[in-house]
């Protein structure tokens, strides 16, 4: 039996609620004078997202966010799946390489931006590989899990009947894992957007890290945050679809499961 939902519109009025609840908490802070008074009002900031939107230099600046996130993740993304179906279904290799994954996937990546700074210098190709290197993670250890996670009964048959190798991946293995990897792929997308802005801010590479550099130094406070708005929405917008995407492709799982 499936439990009852809440109906798509009034969960869009309960966000909405919520939305606006958060708002007006923020506002009444700001009018009691207990924050710094650097901090913007709610009205100062939409003022600020309807300046960013219409300037050009906003828009240059997304894009070459957009593109080293993308590209970093892509990298990630596709060394993450094949490194992940490997280890995960040859036992030598994933009872041998648990240690590294574990120590891999618990080290700030961030700590090495000046190493990295020093072999590539402050440029994209620098922003890429620190992404590349924090989108890895996610994706090998889910990409792991879900080569790990097959039936028993599965394995047996495959075992008994000597099914070929690369039909085993396409039909076997391949299959089973799908959901895991599509959740560190949907994973690994929010934390390339996040992952891009920090860099920039921290090196100063092009884009909207450094857009918000500037706007703090300039004390438009308001433009920082806008910044920092469509930051978010794009992180946000880039998990909806792949969620989207997700949700289509593995429909069949989802009937399964229900």
């Amino acid at each position: 039996m499936k439990e009852s939902t809440i109906s798509p519109g009034l969960l869009t009025v309960q966000r909405i609620v919520a939305i606006g609840i958060l708002f007006g908490i923020w506002q009444l802070i700001i009018a009691s004078g207990t924050m710094p008074s650097m901090l913007p009002g709610v009205t100062q900031i939409f003022a600020g997202i309807g300046e960013t939107f219409i300037s050009p230099l906003f828009w240059e600046a997304l894009g070459k966010t957009l593109l080293a996130a993308l590209t970093g993740w892509v990298l990630a993304s596709v060394l993450g799946v094949v490194l992940g179906l490997t280890i995960g279904s040859v036992r030598f290799l994933d009872s041998s390489t648990n240690i590294l994954i574990d120590f891999g996937r618990s080290f700030p990546v961030l700590a090495l931006m000046p190493v990295v700074i020093m072999l590539l210098g402050s440029n994209s190709i620098m922003e890429i590989v620190v992404v590349a290197l924090s989108c890895l993670w996610p994706v090998l250890v889910q990409t792991i899990y879900g080569a790990r996670r097959q039936e028993a009964a599965v394995a047996d048959t495959v075992a008994v009947f000597r099914i070929p190798t690369m039909l085993r991946f396409r039909r076997v293995l391949l299959p089973s894992a799908m959901p895991f990897i599509a959740t560190g792929v949907r994973i690994s997308a929010s934390i390339a957007i996040l992952v891009a802005v920090g860099v920039e801010v921290i090196s100063q590479a092009p884009g909207i890290g450094r857009q918000i550099t500037l706007m703090q130094q300039a004390q438009r406070w308001d433009m920082a945050f806008a910044y920092l708005f469509f930051a978010g929405l794009a992180g946000w917008g880039i998990a909806a679809l792949l969620q989207l995407g997700e949700n289509r492709l593995l429909k069949w799982k989802r009937q399964n499961d229900d």
